[in-house]
This record gives structure tokens, sequence and C-alpha cells, in this order.
């Protein structure tokens, strides 16, 4: 597992190949499509908006997100791999 700073290198790296693309969307796709290698599962990487907005309505993971879920990632998986979920969220959603 890479450390942070080799993190940055990898997003550094991506941008000055494909100057086109989101880097960052680049290096996440390529880890979450390693962990799916490794495990043999769907990924999904889930994160809240606290971060930049912690006293935002509405950034905490709830029953809206259910639908969204549903809509836009889990309906086109293989079900029968199952689901490796990675939440992104403030110590106290969990």
């Amino acid at each position: 597992m890479p450390n942070w700073s080799e993190v940055l290198k990898e997003i550094q790296e991506s941008l000055q190949k494909h100057p086109k693309k989101n880097p960052f969307d680049t290096v996440r796709r390529s880890y979450l499509k390693k962990v799916s290698d490794l495990t043999n599962r769907n990924v999904i990487a889930y994160y809240s908006g606290w971060l930049q907005k912690p006293k935002a309505p509405d950034t905490a993971v709830n029953d809206k997100d259910k639908s969204g879920f549903i809509i836009l990632t889990i309906h086109k998986m293989d079900k029968s791999k199952g689901l490796d979920l990675i939440l992104h969220t403030s110590p106290e959603e969990i």
C-alpha cells in the first residue's frame, strides 16, 4: 500500500500523461480496481461532503442515499460477486 507522498506522485504523473482527464479520479479508480481484482468483488467508494462543508445539511450518510446507490451503481453490477463498500464519512456518521 502506498503512502500519501507516493499517491501524490501518481496523481502528478497521471496529470502529465493525461492532461484532459481528472488525475484524482484516474488514480482513485486504479486503486478501486486493484481492490476489486484482489477480492473478486464489486467495489464502491462513497464519500460524504462533510470535509468541504461540515455544517451543511445532508452531508451525513442517511436513508436519502439509498436510492442513489441503487439507481447509479448497484443495479448494473454482477450481484453474484457481492460488494465491498468503502465509506469515507465523519466519525459521527458511523
